[in-house]
């Protein structure tokens, strides 16, 4: 015969082991903020410095064709003359800058995941955190559909141990 002493506290730990699994999963599945615009999107409305920025483009249509434009914050006020802002809005580009594009093609491929992280160039001049921190705008040229807007912060994640400091004397720093 089993002892009911060594049944009982054997199923509570089971129980309680069983409740703190769920609500971790529940803290993970709230920290997502997915942000969408047609097919595709990103995980969330901010990101410390360092951090990957994950992109998903989920079934685009076979019609559907054009180029995703990162634009970072910039000092840079004279938009004018920079081919990359042709089409864009200057209400919506003020103050910003080309980071990264991507092309995509529905025709070709309907679906893909990418990240690029955020990151120092002394070559195209981001020399520091002022550089990358602030508001940044993913546009989608070609399409209808509405531009992403997410931050970088100018902080870097707990695990992080990098420490962004300004780069001076290398290539255009």
């Amino acid at each position: 015969m089993v002892n009911p002493k060594i049944i009982i506290p054997i199923i509570i730990v089971i129980i309680i082991a069983g409740i703190i699994a769920f609500s971790s999963e529940q803290e993970i599945i709230e920290e997502i903020q997915w942000r969408t615009s047609g097919p595709f999107q990103i995980e969330k409305y901010e990101y410390y410095l360092g951090e990957k920025i994950f992109i998903n483009a989920i079934d685009i249509p076979r019609d559907v064709s054009g180029e995703i434009i990162f634009f970072r914050p910039s000092t840079t006020s004279n938009i004018d003359s920079m081919k990359e802002f042709e089409g864009v809005s200057k209400e919506l580009i003020s103050a910003k800058i080309k980071y990264l594009s991507i092309v995509f093609d529905g025709n070709n491929k309907q679906n893909f995941n990418q990240y690029f992280e955020p990151r120092f160039n002394e070559w195209i001049g981001i020399c520091s955190a002022n550089d990358l921190t602030g508001e940044w705008v993913m546009v989608f040229q070609g399409t209808q559909y509405k531009e992403i807007h997410f931050k970088v912060l100018d902080e870097t994640a707990s695990w992080d141990t990098r420490t962004f400091e300004t780069l001076e004397g290398v290539g255009t720093c």
